[in-house]
């Protein structure tokens, strides 16, 4: 299994959205949106060959590119050729901290430390529930207004059913949201996104029972298997779950020049 599969496949389904641009090339894909909402303007999957290497990434930033957004590649293990990254950076690009990939089997429940019994776990089925998922998202990744706005709308074009290859969920502690997490189904593969606490509750174990939650769904449907990303300094709570270490994803960004005062350039600003 190609542990950024999943990932992939993630990506790809926000292109359902009518918010969202999907394309596909023989040799990546991209989803694009004009938002600094994550991860709506990506370019995945390269499979580029060695030769002409430089231009063809020209070519497909460009094509892919939303006027003044950042733009993100992500380069999985399986990527080629083994020099996409310096050749990237060597073209404006800089890179983001590699996010690290893990892998646990879902044959059983996580291990780890329970979170406490105040803790209660519900599925996103409605509007309502909607927007508490994406306001404890935003709250706790620190998300602008307008992109906190986009994500929310791009989550609501798809669909909250139970049969949906993407799930929700929201950790309620007395009644207030204060955890979310995401998984996505794929090719049997269950993948953990989203996982995120507001800022006054961490260190309670909430985030820990948001991704619970999502597992056991994805259990409850026949997933075999979990991969997630951790963000740096993330990791630790996924081992306690029993996910272990599976490779690096590792992210480049461009972000375009934009015209500031004549007879100069800034870089257009570039946010989750």
């Amino acid at each position: 299994m190609r542990i950024e599969a999943n990932p992939y496949a993630y990506l790809s389904h926000h292109g359902a959205s009518p918010l969202v641009r999907l394309d596909v090339a023989a040799d990546c894909w991209s989803v694009s949106a004009d938002t600094d909402a994550r991860p709506f303007n990506t370019v995945f999957a390269p499979d580029f060959a060695p030769e002409g290497l430089a231009e063809r990434v020209r070519d497909v930033r460009r094509g892919a590119a939303v006027p003044g957004r950042a733009q993100d590649w992500w380069i999985g293990p399986s990527a080629r050729p083994s020099g996409l990254a310096a050749c990237l950076a060597a073209l404006g690009f800089r890179a983001l901290a590699p996010v690290r990939m893990m892998a646990a089997p879902l044959a059983g429940e996580e291990r780890g430390a329970h979170p406490a019994a105040a803790a209660e776990a519900r599925p996103v089925r409605s509007a309502d529930a909607l927007a508490d998922f994406t306001a404890v998202h935003g709250a706790a990744y620190g998300t602008r207004p307008a992109a906190a706005r986009f994500f929310h709308r791009a989550l609501a074009s798809l669909s909250l059913a139970e049969d949906a290859p993407m799930q929700h969920v929201v950790v309620r502690s007395a009644g207030a949201p204060v955890a979310v997490a995401s998984v996505f189904l794929h090719d049997g593969v269950a993948g953990l996104y989203n996982v995120a606490t507001v800022p006054g509750a961490r260190g309670r174990g909430f985030g820990t029972a948001a991704a619970r939650a999502a597992l056991a769904a994805a259990r409850e449907r026949g997933a075999p298997r979990a991969v997630l990303g951790a963000e740096p300094g993330a990791a630790g709570m996924y081992r306690a779950l029993g996910f272990e270490d599976a490779g690096l994803l590792h992210r480049m960004r461009y972000v375009p020049p934009v015209r500031g005062a004549p007879g100069r350039l800034r870089r257009a600003a570039g946010g989750r």
